[in-house]
């Protein structure tokens, strides 16, 4: 990319924050590994925790396994495959497991692995086969901590001449060499078991994991597109791994934005790629969904602000009421430029005394209304942004890439918000049922036909409305256990061009 000037790294480290580009991360040191502990909390789960324990030993310095109650021999099963165990007498939550391995760590770094999640074999290829990064190649290359090479986003970088493949683990390490980054994450795929046909639960699962962020990477913050990272595979600094026991759900989030808001940054490296087991069980997926909901409740009290939805997703929900409220035709008679002859006719059925003139607005009027406003707020952000961006090249450009993606990102916010919080609220009215409908079909086939999963399109469009009405019956009920509403209503706030992004799927 060529010699960087001067200041290129802060400019480097600007775009990286605003999620315009991402870091290559260099390779690790020889020895760095050594420098690492794993973790793994887990509780009546001796079955292929072995094949995990072995596949951490040769990586990390050595491997923790926090038994948590188990009633299984899940500690007797690790022990005998080399992990040192700590034991709880009682089930303690995978927050509190997670402390106490932490705890019982030396090294400065520590990789947290849920007992259900299996690496890759050393030498298997960065997307465990199965097509997952766009730009894995790019990100191969070697950068400098300082941030000053970047893989630019939604550009493909790769070197002609190919680069030396980089693991999973070794590319995670090389994300730590910045003394700026506290946290990388992997992505977490679950991928359908080869030689055997999986249920319909299944293959959802592995389309539409909770655990899984998708192919693009990120900074990881409140309010982002990718706004947690899920503690089922984490790398952190030691110094960092403070989890909340008292929360059964939603720990990671919480502790995520804590480490956000003390100033470091965390990283979301899907080219780095782990596996782990899709759900098959009707009832527990359901739990788990509605337990993931549940988080919203303690999150707010905890995190005031990043909950709340965006003023700017409200918005456009309200736009969209509006226009489906509004009716096709306005009654004859109600606009200004009725017939006179309807006038008079009412005017005589009202005794002599002129009816007042109310103009009742139609939908594409409204909706004509709302597409100028956004047009006006749009052209204001970019000749805003662009002159915050004068030292940029091509300002213009970047500054219209900018709003575009925000206004994007708003009407995603805005359906995923109607899906999985505001449904209940809307559902009583016949406009609002219709917001409902298009803010769950048009997303669901959307992205069915982007990822085409081995499920029928109706189908996948029924099991992400469970999936998500699941999840907002769970955040209801954490807000009403909480006595807040916050997780639920807007941000007075509207973010012109900025990028806020759904409700994180915390997890426990």
């Amino acid at each position: 990319m060529g010699e960087a000037g001067p200041g290129a790294g802060t400019l480097a480290r600007r775009l990286v924050e605003a999620g315009l580009a991402h870091p290559v991360p260099p390779a690790p040191s020889p020895g760095r590994a050594a420098d690492v502990t794993a973790v793994i909390p887990v509780r009546d789960h001796a079955r292929g925790l072995g094949r995990l324990i072995a596949a951490l030993a040769g990586r990390c310095a050595e491997v923790i396994v926090v038994d948590d109650g188990s009633t299984d021999g899940t500690g007797e099963a690790a022990a005998a495959a080399g992990a040192r165990v700590l034991r709880h007498d009682r089930p303690l939550g995978p927050a509190a497991a997670r402390l106490a391995g932490a705890a019982a760590a030396t090294t400065p770094l520590i990789l947290f692995c849920d007992a259900d999640v299996l690496p890759p074999a050393p030498g298997a290829p960065l997307d465990g086969g199965r097509g997952l990064t766009g730009t894995a190649a790019a990100r191969r290359d070697v950068a400098t901590s300082e941030v000053t090479r970047l893989d630019v986003a939604g550009t493909d970088m790769t070197r002609p001449d190919g680069a030396t493949p980089v693991d999973w683990f070794g590319l995670l390490l090389g994300h730590l060499a910045d003394p700026a980054v506290g946290a990388v994450a992997p992505r977490v795929a679950s991928p359908v078991p080869s030689g055997a046909r999986a249920g319909l639960l299944a293959r959802y699962e592995s389309a539409r994991s909770p655990l899984d962020l998708g192919s693009r990477p990120a900074g990881v913050r409140p309010g982002s597109r990718v706004s947690y990272a899920p503690s089922a595979a984490l790398l952190i600094r030691r110094e960092l791994a403070g989890f909340d026991p008292a929360m059964r759900y939603g720990e990671d989030v919480d502790l995520i934005w804590r480490i956000v808001g003390a100033g470091w940054s965390v990283r979301y490296e899907p080219a780095a790629v782990v596996h782990h087991r899709p759900r098959a069980d009707w009832a527990g997926w359901a739990r788990q969904r509605f337990g993931y909901g549940s988080s919203a409740g303690p999150l707010a009290a905890r995190h005031p602000g990043p909950l709340r939805p965006a003023g700017q997703a409200a918005a456009v929900a309200a736009a969209a009421l509006a226009i489906a409220a509004a009716p096709a035709s306005s009654p004859a008679g109600s606009r200004p430029w009725a017939r006179p002859g309807i006038a008079a006719k009412r005017a005589l059925s009202s005794g002599g005394a002129p009816p007042p003139r109310r103009w009742v607005p139609r939908r594409r009027e409204v909706a004509g209304a709302a597409g100028a406003v956004t047009a006006v707020r749009s052209v204001v952000t970019a000749v805003r942004l662009a002159r915050r961006l004068a030292a940029a090249p091509r300002p213009t450009r970047l500054a219209w890439v900018m709003v575009i993606a925000g206004r994007r990102y708003a009407l995603e916010a805005a359906a995923d918000n109607v899906r999985r919080g505001w449904w209940p609220a809307l559902a009583w009215s016949r406009p609002g049922r219709l917001v409902v409908a298009l803010s769950a079909a048009a997303p669901a086939a959307r992205d069915w036909w982007v990822t085409r999963p081995d499920v029928g399109l109706l189908p996948y469009a029924l099991l992400r409305f469970a999936d998500d009405t699941a999840y907002s019956l769970g955040v209801w009920w954490g807000c009403a256990r909480a006595r807040t509403a916050r997780p639920l209503l807007p941000s007075g706030r509207l973010p012109a061009g900025g990028r806020r992004g759904g409700r994180p799927a915390a997890r426990g």
